[in-house]
């Protein structure tokens, strides 16, 4: 199978969408050998963060001198980065020859499991089986895995060897599946964790933390919490943040008010694993440096300054807007807005409306993709008196520029689906 015929394997396999549930996956890891008995994991689930606090532990162990393996979902910028590892030397994504070799192992394993009359995967647990194999050929000591709906019925949640099972903000998303309620979704998500295992989560909310504690109970784990007052922000600014967190100094240069919280979940995750993985507190202050994070609160641009967010929910629009009000204060603010059908997007706007000059909104790629129409409406009846149409992201920002002062910003969010479509020089 050439790379061109694995992308489109994968393009056609995605028409199946995610459904939950473990009965598929465990089929198709058996025909292809258990690659995910063959490696150690660190498992993450949660609402929000799951992605930087995934690059805050993967840069801390790589700097430790481990090969790590990442998995993520969804892509940015290009398809190789779903399936990745750091090492000394950074990130490196996929080889092309490699995910061609890892699709046509899966397509042949799919192919018999239909011959045997087997329910067919969906396109994400045929990823996550292409990314074990990945992992398995280079030979990684420990692999960073985010769930990619939930936890319990998630495909991810078959693997065996975990050495800590991390959960990040919970909050309301995908309740047509997870629940309506946040102790439902947080269920969902407490799913990952293993009996007499390892836990760690940075959970505020009161009813999410409350079953969070009372599934660790259950399993006999150990539960770790970062405590909000145990992380001090010394200095926040767009070149990332300055904080403590339990006696230590550290420095990201990812930037967003939220990222000491993702880099002190980390932090607490590493300090937990066991040997030969437990870094070194130097280690710990390097990684969280060294770590990089692509669509969360990035500087793609400075004159104008152009920032990329990902914030595709309310407690994502609540952070975006809290970071925006304090580390762009002072400048006028124009929008580039896509999102999709399933998000909660009238709170999303009700949210962000009052920091907006004006909004372009476009119609994200996909079956997925809300309307630029349907959107465009909500931020009107929310009271944002300057709202433009566009066909592309593209289209979008030229529409932000055009009405950039000097001084303003311009801020494209919503979903990570068309960030890849942006082409900026």
């Amino acid at each position: 199978m050439t790379y061109e015929e694995a992308r489109q394997y994968i393009e056609e396999a995605g028409r199946s969408g995610m459904m939950p549930g473990l009965v598929r996956m465990l089929a198709l890891l058996g025909q292809l050998g258990n690659p995910q008995d063959k490696l150690q994991f660190i498992h993450i689930a949660g609402t929000n963060g799951k992605g930087s606090v995934a690059a805050y532990i993967s840069s801390i162990l790589a700097v430790s001198g481990q090969l790590v393996g990442r998995f993520v979902s969804p892509v940015v910028f290009q398809y190789e980065e779903c399936i990745q590892y750091e090492d000394l030397g950074g990130v490196h994504f996929i080889s092309r020859d490699l995910l061609a070799q890892v699709v046509s192992e899966t397509a042949a394993a799919v192919d018999r499991i239909k011959r045997e009359g087997g329910e067919v995967p969906t396109v994400f647990e045929i990823e996550t089986a292409m990314a074990l194999l990945a992992f398995v050929y280079w030979h990684c000591s420990i692999v960073v895995l985010e769930a990619g709906l939930g936890g319990r019925e998630d495909a991810t949640n078959v693997v065996s060897h975990v050495l800590a099972s991390v959960i990040t903000p919970v909050a309301l998303d995908h309740q047509m599946v997870l629940g309506g309620t946040i102790p439902e979704i947080a269920a969902a998500k407490a799913g990952i964790i293993r009996k007499n295992g390892v836990a760690v989560t940075s959970q505020r909310d009161p009813a999410a933390l409350t079953v969070i504690r009372e599934e660790a109970g259950r399993q006999g784990a150990s539960l770790h919490e970062v405590g909000k007052s145990e992380i001090t922000v010394r200095k926040a600014d767009l070149e990332g943040s300055v904080f403590t967190y339990r006696g230590e100094s550290y420095r990201t240069f990812m930037a967003g008010l939220y990222q000491a919280e993702n880099a002190a979940l980390a932090v607490e995750t590493c300090r937990h694993l066991p040997a030969p993985f437990t870094p070194a507190v130097e280690e710990l202050i390097l990684g969280v440096r060294m770590a990089a994070w692509r669509g969360r609160f990035e500087r793609i641009c400075t004159r104008p300054l152009i920032i990329l967010d990902g914030a595709h929910n309310p407690t994502g629009a609540e952070a975006l807007r809290s970071t925006a009000e304090t580390l762009l204060a002072g400048r006028r603010l124009h929008g580039v807005m896509g999102v999709l059908k399933d998000k909660d997007y009238e709170t999303m706007v009700e949210i962000l409306v009052p920091i907006f000059e004006d909004v372009a909104v476009i119609t994200p790629p996909g079956e997925r993709g809300l309307d630029k129409e349907v959107l465009a409406g909500v931020w009107r009846r929310k009271g944002c008196r300057k709202v433009s149409l566009a066909d592309t992201v593209m289209a979008g920002l030229k529409k932000a520029m055009d009405a950039c002062g000097h001084e303003d910003a311009i801020l494209i969010f919503g979903s990570l689906s068309f960030f890849k479509d942006l082409d900026w020089k």
